[in-house]
């Protein structure tokens, strides 16, 4: 089990490696809101995940968007899907435009499926990624859900992060 920041720092910061078990276990610290584990940052984890993403190609974060949202419940699709959609009208975004937009034939949560979940969370990432943040903070599992890949380089990123205000 991750014991403190300073070992994840030390394993991924410095010469050595974790495999996918210890990604997804200090993930998980990062992601909590646990007084135990208050040490790791749980904005830097926000903040490092949510650029990772802004980097990958469309079609490789589409490709894991649409593969953890086909595996999820559909109680946690619908708060996901809800969330995303609550979000960019918020921010001012006309749902009917993007509906044109993206070519979706609904933004009714009882017929989103994966494929059309992953283009509006690709343009929420590249349109409003204050947005896509606030899902990553809300939502962990679903990051988890994205691939060990994708742990392993949003680690990659917090621990950069990190790094760089020593």
């Amino acid at each position: 089990m991750p014991r403190t920041v300073e070992d994840f720092m030390h394993r991924l910061g410095g010469d050595g490696t974790i495999d996918d078990r210890e990604a997804e276990q200090y993930y998980d610290r990062f992601a909590s809101t646990h007084p135990e584990d208050r040490e790791f940052d749980n904005a830097t984890m926000s903040q490092g995940t949510t650029e990772y993403l802004g980097q990958l190609p469309d079609e490789h974060f589409e490709q894991a968007a649409h593969t953890a949202f086909a595996q999820a419940p559909p109680p946690q699709r619908q708060g996901l899907l809800s969330g995303l959609l609550s979000a960019l009208q918020g921010r001012g975004v006309d749902m009917g435009s993007l509906q044109n937009q993206l070519g979706l034939p609904s933004l009714s949560p009882n017929q989103i499926g994966p494929d059309e979940y992953a283009r509006v969370a690709n343009y929420a990432r590249r349109q409003h990624p204050d947005v896509m943040e606030e899902q990553v903070r809300s939502q962990p599992w679903f990051v988890k859900a994205m691939g060990n890949p994708i742990v392993m380089g949003a680690l990659g990123m917090v621990a950069a992060k990190m790094l760089g205000r020593r």
